[in-house]
């Protein structure tokens, strides 16, 4: 499963680079090691071709680039484990964004709305729940994409940081669809996303959909891969109506396309042609 679900990704070289994925052997087989961590966050563990077992890691954005580092596993004698990988370089494109000056210049009431939610969002992020869903992906909608995961963003000539999800233009009012089975952990209206849905995959994995014109499930509900959560819109800060799909893993936001199969990769790039 976790080759087959970044075997587009690899096509194109490895995804060890920030905002994407590292795919760090263990050294071990037989039985699945436990408490496998990065930077004190639990870690999935997947089984590679041969037996070995390695851990999936998530890299921020703001991970440095060609530096070394560390996961960390259990071994005998309960004794730390460091496995050491490298972070590559990636050059991420620059995005110019026009919006309403409310979203830019924030009140004190606002600025302490954003970063409550900022909270409330990070805590749901954090968490490493049973049971665990595939890391496969499917397209949540089929449309062209407007903005690029990593992009260096620029609104109304200030900058900003790099964009956090994949923006797919769609009319308003098309279907939202959930891109793998999971629990709705958080179906509310923030004030960057405005109306989102955010859900848990199970062992870190996540994936949000924002600026939804309506939300059709709320928080606790179980959904499965395609059923439909919303609707596309232009809520919170946007230039028009589109779906801003994203995805985390072990609390870090990544590109969304790296876990999408090689045929809904393909699908979603063929609409730019």
């Amino acid at each position: 499963m976790l080759i087959a679900c970044l075997a587009a990704a690899f096509s194109d070289g490895d995804t060890n680079y920030p905002g994407g994925i590292a795919i760090v052997p263990l050294g071990v087989s037989g039985v699945k090691p436990a408490n496998v961590t990065f930077n004190g966050k639990p870690l999935r563990v997947e089984r590679l071709p041969g037996n070995e077992w390695a851990a999936v890691v998530g890299l921020s954005i703001d991970t440095m680039p060609n530096s070394t580092q560390v996961v960390l596993r259990k071994g005998t004698g309960n004794q730390n484990v460091e496995v050491p990988f490298t972070v590559i370089y990636k050059e991420y494109p620059l995005q110019k964004v026009t919006v309403d000056d409310s979203f830019l210049n924030l009140d004190e009431a606002t600025q302490k709305r954003v970063q409550a939610e900022s909270v409330k969002l990070n805590k749901e992020l954090a968490a490493f729940t049973q049971p665990a869903a595939g890391l496969d992906l499917s397209l949540p909608l089929l449309a062209p994409i407007s903005g690029q995961f990593g992009a260096k963003r620029i609104f109304n000539a200030q900058p900003r940081r790099p964009h956090s999800g994949t923006d797919i233009a769609a009319v308003k009012g098309t279907a939202v669809k959930a891109a793998q089975n999971g629990t709705v952990a958080l179906s509310e209206q923030f004030f960057f996303c405005g109306n989102m849905v955010l859900l848990n995959h199970g062992e870190g994995l996540f994936t949000m959909y924002c600026h939804l014109d309506k939300r059709s499930v709320n928080a606790g509900k179980k959904v499965r891969r395609g059923d439909a959560i919303g609707t596309v819109g232009d809520t919170g800060r946007v230039s028009g109506a589109h779906l801003h799909f994203a995805a985390a893993l072990n609390g870090d936001l990544i590109d969304p396309l790296l876990l999408l199969s090689g045929e809904d990769r393909a699908n979603l790039l063929n609409q730019q042609r």
